[in-house]
């Protein structure tokens, strides 16, 4: 009889024992589950090498659906899955957003507005900043990050490149003087 009771009671032990620790894993699953995968991480984010269109392509693109237009912005992030770029132009009377797909530079979606007045300063070319990469590498330089969203445009009268940049969970975003490449700005996200 005491060789059952001891049986049992030690069978009873290491039932209790396995089902503790599978509640405990499950536990720490579950805490676990706020943060991103890394596969996650790594869909949110790009390396220079990757991006398949030029800003260039993509201004044309945008160009050549509201003629007459000129630019106001440009950025490059990734939306619903895809990387696109996003071009904000204006004209006398109107501005238009048009959004260029990475891959294969098809129109995904564009605007158009009427507006009473636009400010005229607000626009550049493209050319008067350096290229993209430049940029990015200078930010790089900076905080050694892969490319979560980029936008160039003017910011107090004055042409910037914004960057995001990314390495596992650490976030950076950083200010370019689009004019000579000099890091204005690099301040970490919480």
């Amino acid at each position: 009889m005491k060789l059952k009771t001891l049986t049992t009671l030690s069978l009873s032990a290491l039932l209790l024992t396995a089902c503790g620790n599978n509640d405990q894993e499950n536990t720490n699953d579950n805490s676990n589950s706020n943060k991103p995968s890394k596969e996650t991480l790594e869909k949110q984010v790009t390396q220079l090498d990757k991006v398949k269109t030029s800003p260039e392509d993509a201004i044309k693109k945008a160009q050549s659906e509201y003629s007459g237009q000129s630019l106001k912005g440009i950025s490059f992030e990734e939306s619903n899955g895809e990387w696109v770029y996003k071009i904000e132009q204006q004209s006398n009377n109107e501005e238009s957003e048009i959004v260029i797909s990475d891959k294969n530079q098809k129109v995904l979606h564009k605007t158009s507005e009427k507006e009473d007045s636009v400010d005229t300063q607000d626009t550049f070319k493209y050319s008067d900043a350096i290229d993209y990469k430049d940029a990015i590498k200078k930010g790089q330089k900076s905080f050694n990050g892969d490319i979560k969203e980029w936008s160039l445009s003017k910011d107090d009268g004055k042409l910037v490149y914004d960057l995001d940049l990314q390495k596992d969970t650490t976030k950076h975003e950083l200010t370019i003087d689009a004019k000579n490449g000099k890091v204005l700005t690099d301040e970490q996200e919480d």
